[in-house]
C-alpha cells in the first residue's frame, strides 16, 4: 500500500514513517504542512493519506477536504491529538475514511489504514467516546432512538463499541447482508449520513442528533 503520512512533529513523523515501513507499506512522502500533503498526494496519487488535524499553520480538514474533492481515488485517514469532539464529526462529514488516535498504538494506525485501502473504514474507541458513545445494549434509550427495532439497536450499540462490519458479523454471528442492511435502516431512521454521526445520536438520544447539526 503506499501511503503519504504528515504531522508537524518531526519526530513523530519519522519514526511513524519507519515503523509503517517495517511493516509493509509504501511510504511515498513524510510531509510536515498539509499544503506539502495536498502537493504531494496530487503528485504521488497515493493510496492513503494520514494525516493530523492541528498545526501551527494550515488546517488538516482542509487538506483532506482538498484531497476529496480533487482525488477522490486516495483514501484520508485522520490521525489526531484532538479532544474536540466537532473537529472529529467535521472530519465525517467529508466522509473520510478512518480516525485514530495518537495515543493509540502502531498496530491500530496500521488496522486503520488496511482498513481504509479495503473501504472499511475505523473509528478508535477512545474517539468514540469523547462524542459520548456508550456502545452496549441501547434498549434504554428513548426518544429518536426508539424508531430502531432491538436488533438495529444492537447494532448501533456495536457501533458505538467501535466495532468494523466484519467485527459486528462476528459479535451477532449474522451475514454482512444483514449487518449492512442494518446499519442503512439506522442511518436512514436517524436522519443521519454516517456510522459516526450515528454514534453522535447514541450519545443523548435527540441531543446527541443536534449536536451533529442534524
Amino acid at each position: 500500500m503506499r501511503i503519504v503520512v504528515c504531522d508537524d512533529d518531526r519526530l513523530l513523523l519519522e519514526s511513524l514513517a519507519r515503523a509503517l515501513e517495517l511493516k509493509g507499506f509504501m511510504v511515498e512522502a513524510a510531509t510536515s504542512t498539509p499544503q506539502e500533503a495536498v502537493a504531494a498526494v496530487r503528485r504521488l496519487r497515493p493510496d492513503v493519506l494520514l494525516i493530523d488535524l492541528g498545526f501551527p499553520e494550515g488546517d488538516g480538514l482542509d487538506a483532506a477536504r482538498q484531497v476529496r474533492r480533487d482525488h477522490p481515488e486516495t483514501y484520508v485517514v485522520i490521525l489526531t491529538a484532538s479532544e474536540e469532539p466537532a473537529s472529529l464529526l467535521e472530519a465525517d462529514k467529508l466522509g473520510l475514511a478512518g480516525y485514530v488516535g495518537k495515543d493509540q498504538r502502531l498496530d491500530a494506525i496500521v488496522e486503520a489504514l488496511r482498513r481504509a485501502a479495503q473501504g472499511e473504514g475505523r473509528v478508535d474507541k477512545t474517539l468514540l467516546r469523547r462524542l459520548g458513545g456508550t456502545g452496549g445494549d441501547t434498549s434504554g434509550r428513548t426518544s429518536v432512538l426508539d424508531k430502531l427495532t432491538a436488533q438495529e439497536r444492537v447494532v448501533l450499540g456495536c457501533l458505538g463499541d467501535g466495532l468494523s462490519t466484519s467485527e459486528i458479523v462476528a459479535r451477532l454471528g449474522i451475514s454482512h447482508t444483514t449487518v449492512r442492511s442494518h446499519i442503512q435502516a439506522i442511518l436512514v431512521k436517524l436522519g443521519v449520513h454516517s456510522r459516526l454521526q450515528a454514534v453522535a445520536v447514541l450519545r443523548d438520544g435527540d441531543g446527541g442528533r443536534r449536536a451533529v447539526g442534524q
